[in-house]
């Protein structure tokens, strides 16, 4: 499947530089791969995501390092502690009262030219992301509803550029890993409700109500 996508992008569009490559990769996760949780969460694969269409922040991070690796693009996950009020009005008030006060968040870290750029600016297609920050604007909060009042949706492959997280949200021992299997194996991170992984927890909802639960763990991020 992910090569798939690298044929369908090299089909559609200048394909030839690292760069060129990279921004065309960017804009089909965030053009084709909404935002949103499934009960499979951190246990998928980039392959998975692809085929469901749908994501939280890791697992779209984690389909944009794939895609990259692919293309010949070297590329791999930096986890950064996320303040969880960016996810205020994103996520039903009982889930989020129950969320850590800072989360593990995945931006993708992409080499170009010999240096590492980071972003996390595909979360949101544009117009996705425009009704959010209006949203947002409304409350006169500085984060919420999935994105902060300085996020882009946008990156040209010429520095960082983040919807969720912020520069000042790197840390110099940031975990890095090449996957998000990895970091998962490596049991990083603190995405946990009572001791338990989030990923735990949604394994326990039984198959026939998955899609309900699913819908409202996203009733927040719908169109209306």
């Amino acid at each position: 499947m992910l090569e798939e996508v690298l044929r369908r992008l090299c089909a559609e569009g200048p394909f030839d530089s690292a760069r060129e490559r990279a921004v065309a990769i960017h804009d089909y996760v965030r053009d084709h791969i909404a935002f949103g949780f499934t009960l499979g969460f951190e246990t998928v694969t980039p392959q998975q995501t692809l085929a469901c269409r749908r994501g939280h922040c890791n697992a779209q991070g984690d389909v944009m390092r794939a895609l990259l690796t692919a293309a010949g693009i070297r590329a791999r996950l930096r986890f950064v502690r996320l303040d969880k009020r960016v996810l205020r009005q994103a996520v039903p008030a009982p889930v989020y009262r129950c969320l850590p006060s800072y989360l593990f968040h995945a931006v993708t870290q992409v080499e170009i030219d010999g240096g590492w750029q980071h972003a996390d600016s595909y979360l949101f297609p544009p117009s996705t992301f425009a009704r959010q920050q209006r949203r947002l604007a409304a409350t006169g909060w500085a984060q919420g509803h999935g994105v902060h009042r300085a996020g882009r949706c946008d990156w040209r492959a010429d520095g960082d550029a983040f919807a969720q997280a912020n520069a000042r949200d790197l840390a110099p021992d940031d975990p890095v890993f090449d996957s998000l299997a990895a970091a998962m194996t490596a049991r990083a991170g603190n995405n946990r409700l009572l001791g338990l992984h989030f990923n735990q927890w949604l394994a326990a909802v039984p198959s026939p109500l998955r899609h309900t639960a699913e819908r409202y763990l996203n009733s927040r991020l719908g169109g209306e």
